[in-house]
C-alpha cells in the first residue's frame, strides 16, 4: 500500500489514462507513474486505458521489458488504440472507461464531466506557437479542462505559478510532483560516461519548438571559445521537417559549427550523453525540462535558463544563463564545458505515484 492517503481508494475504480505511453514528455511521466505504482501497489481497482502493446511491452527504444511490466496488483488493461491528440482529444469523448475517478496524464484530454485528476504540464502553448486566435483557443480549452478537473497535478513550482496565473485556478487545487528519473538508465549512462572519452561538443535534446530558443542558441554558440577551438553544438529531437528547416537556416547564417538531427533512438542518445562536454537548455520557458534533470543525474554539466525544474539541480553541475542574452548563453556554455564532472552522485527522488494517488484519494474521499 502507498500510505494513509490511499485508504479511500479501497473498493474504488480508478481509470488511468495510459494513451500517452511512448509519446513525448507525457509518455515519460506515464512510465514513471506506472513504475511507482508497481513498486508500491495502491488499493482499489485500476483500469489502464491505453494501447495493450505499449502497456505490456516496451514503450520505446532502449526499454526492453518483459510482458506485463507496467501492470501491478489491482490493475487491468482497457484496450485503446489511436492518436490521443485527434480532435484535441475529443475523439475519445465517449470512449473513456467508467470509474469513480479518471486520471488524465495530459491537459489535452476529453472534455467529459465527472470526477477527475488532470496533469497539466505547462501553459506554454498560450504564449508560443500559432497565431493569436489559435493561442486564445488553446487558452479556452485549458481553462475548460482545468474547470472540469477536481484536482490538478503539475511538474514544477514554475508550472504551478503559470497555471494559477493563466487559468485562474486556486493554488490549493494544484499539486506539484517530482518526476525523478529512470535509475537503471541513469546508472547505465554513468557507466558509459566513465568509460567513454569526452569529445568537444555540447548537446541539446528536445522539441524544436519556439520556446526552446534554438536560433538564439545557435548564434550564441558560434561566439563561444569552444566553437573557436573546433567544438560543435549538436541539436537532436526535432521532427524531420523541423530538422530540414533549422539546418537550412543555420547553413544560411554560416553557422558551420552547428549539427542538427531528428530524434534518435534512446541507445544513441545514451551514447551522446556519455560523450558530450555538457547539455544546454536555453528555453525561454519550461514546465519541467526532463533532459536537463536526467543529464544532471548522470553527472553531466548543464547550462540552463532558470525555469522549470532547473532550480532542483545541484549547483555543482548547473550553470545558469539569461536565455534572452546571447552573451550570457555563450558564457554559460563555455563555463559548463570546462567544469569537471561532479564527484558525488545525485538522483532526484520521484513522488509522482504517491502524489497522483493522494490527489485521487482526495477526490473520491469527498464523494
Amino acid at each position: 500500500m502507498l500510505d494513509e492517503r490511499a485508504e479511500p481508494l479501497d473498493g474504488r475504480t480508478i481509470v488511468l489514462d495510459c494513451r500517452w505511453l511512448g509519446i513525448g514528455g507525457a509518455g515519460r511521466v506515464t512510465e514513471l507513474l506506472l513504475a511507482g505504482l508497481r513498486a508500491a501497489p495502491p488499493s482499489g481497482t485500476w483500469l489502464l486505458w491505453g494501447d495493450p502493446g505499449r502497456i505490456e511491452q516496451a514503450v520505446g527504444p532502449g526499454h526492453p521489458v518483459a510482458t506485463g511490466a507496467h501492470l501491478f496488483p489491482g490493475a487491468r488493461i482497457v484496450p485503446w488504440r489511436g492518436d490521443p491528440t485527434r480532435l484535441l482529444g475529443q475523439r475519445d469523448l465517449l470512449r473513456v472507461p467508467r470509474g469513480d475517478v479518471v486520471v488524465y496524464l495530459h491537459q489535452v484530454r476529453p472534455l467529459r464531466p465527472g470526477p477527475s485528476v488532470t496533469v497539466i504540464h505547462d501553459t506554454i502553448p498560450l504564449r508560443y506557437g500559432g497565431s493569436r486566435p489559435v493561442r486564445a483557443l488553446k487558452g479556452l480549452f485549458l481553462r475548460v479542462a482545468a474547470r472540469l478537473s477536481d484536482r490538478l497535478v503539475t511538474v514544477s513550482e514554475a508550472a504551478r505559478e503559470a497555471i494559477v496565473r493563466d487559468l485562474g485556478v486556486r493554488p490549493s487545487r494544484v499539486t506539484v510532483t517530482t518526476l525523478g528519473v529512470d535509475p537503471g538508465r541513469i546508472e547505465r549512462i554513468r557507466s558509459l560516461r566513465a568509460a567513454s572519452p569526452h569529445t568537444d561538443f555540447v548537446l541539446f535534446v528536445g522539441r524544436f519548438a519556439p520556446h526552446k530558443n534554438l536560433r538564439r542558441l545557435c548564434r550564441a554558440f558560434a561566439t563561444t571559445g569552444l566553437a573557436a577551438d573546433g567544438g560543435r553544438l549538436l541539436l537532436t529531437g526535432g521532427t524531420p521537417e523541423e530538422v530540414v528547416e533549422l539546418a537550412a537556416w543555420a547553413r544560411d547564417e554560416g553557422l558551420a559549427c552547428v549539427d542538427v538531427r531528428a530524434a534518435c533512438p534512446e541507445a544513441e542518445l545514451d551514447r551522446l550523453l556519455a560523450s558530450c562536454r555538457a547539455l544546454v537548455q536555453p528555453s525561454l520557458e519550461e514546465g519541467y525540462g526532463l533532459p536537463a534533470v536526467e543529464a544532471a543525474a548522470v553527472g553531466l554539466q548543464v547550462a540552463a535558463s532558470p525555469t522549470g525544474a532547473a532550480s532542483t539541480i545541484p549547483s555543482d553541475r548547473l550553470t545558469l544563463m539569461d536565455p534572452r542574452d546571447e552573451t550570457s548563453i555563450a558564457t554559460a556554455i563555455d563555463a559548463a564545458a570546462t567544469r569537471r564532472d561532479p564527484t558525488a552522485d545525485w538522483t532526484p527522488v520521484p513522488t509522482v505515484s504517491s502524489d497522483v494517488s493522494g490527489a485521487v484519494a482526495a477526490v473520491v474521499g469527498r464523494a
